[in-house]
This record gives structure tokens, sequence and C-alpha cells, in this order.
């Protein structure tokens, strides 16, 4: 996200430099708003809306696919403040990658996120997770797994607009 934000101020920061020039101003080319024949919609000027749990839960496994993929924790970690289980799994990808080791999988297919009890803040999540192979350094053999069924319990904190894991656990499914 920093080498987008990066990326875009050098490519527009000369075009806005550009028009500080000592020629006269050209004429605009912006029709009047007050000539616009449609008015905003009252949704133009609200927030948007908040990420549901849900969604939260589905965006937070493809991170934590993407960290087992790349070696890069800091997005997954960002999504899982205080989660024990969640900060192993990031140290375990970390001294792995560090190793010269790698991880290949391809994440849950999520097949439900259901609350558990009325807490509003605790969900099942049942899974099929897929095949993985990896090694633990650039040395060690390589290591698989079969991938399938699973539930895991995710308990979440409301945090803005957004979520953030707090614990994460395997269930019975």
């Amino acid at each position: 996200m920093h080498v987008r934000r990066a990326l875009a101020l050098a490519v527009v920061g000369p075009l806005l430099l550009a028009g500080c020039t000592g020629d006269p101003e050209p004429t605009p080319k912006i029709p009047d708003p007050t000539t616009s024949s449609s008015s905003p919609s009252p949704t133009d000027s609200e927030t948007p809306e908040a990420e549901s749990a849900e969604e939260f839960i589905r965006r937070w496994a493809a991170i934590e696919a993407e960290m087992e993929n790349t070696g890069k924790t800091a997005d997954y970690r960002g999504l899982s403040s205080g989660c024990k289980a969640c900060t192993d799994l990031a140290d375990l990808v970390e001294g792995w990658y560090a190793a010269g080791g790698f991880i290949n999988w391809d994440g849950w297919r999520i097949q439900s996120v259901k609350p558990r009890g009325d807490s509003g803040n605790e969900f099942v999540v049942k899974v099929r997770s897929s095949p993985t192979r990896y090694k633990e350094s650039k040395s060690g053999p390589l290591k698989t797994f079969d991938g399938g069924p699973g539930a895991h319990l995710l308990v979440l904190e409301s945090q803005g607009a957004s979520w953030v894991v707090t614990r994460k656990a395997e269930v019975p499914r």
C-alpha cells in the first residue's frame, strides 16, 4: 500500500507542479455545478459503511494466506491484535522465511461464518483448507499437509469501521 502511495505521488506530483507556472490560467472545462440536472443522493456525503464481521473474516483469511505465501507478516499482525495463536503463527512464518524456507498454500475456502452465542464478536468459521507444501529452512526437507475440512473459532474486537482478531482456535467441526 505504501508503495502505491509513493508511486502515485511520484506520478501526480510533477503534474500538479506543472500547473504552477507564470502562464495565464487555462479556462476550466468543468461544467458549472449549478447547471447540473441531477442532485447528489443522500449517500454521496455519508461515510462508508462499516465492514461486517463476515467481510472482515474473509479479508483476514486472505491476508493470512498471503502472509504464509510471502513471509510478509505486517498486515496480518495489524489485523490480529492480541491474538496469541496469530502472533505465534506469524513468528513461525517469519522464522521459516528467514531460514530460507517457504510455504505454498492456497488458503481456506470459507464455507460458513456463524455467530457463536450472543456476544456478537465470536464466530465459528467452517473451512476447507487447501493442501500445503513447505520447508522450514533452505536445506530442510519438503513437508506437506493434505488440507481438508476444519473449523475455527475467531474472536473479534470492533476497531473503528472494522475489526481485529483477538483469539483464534480450532474447534470441532
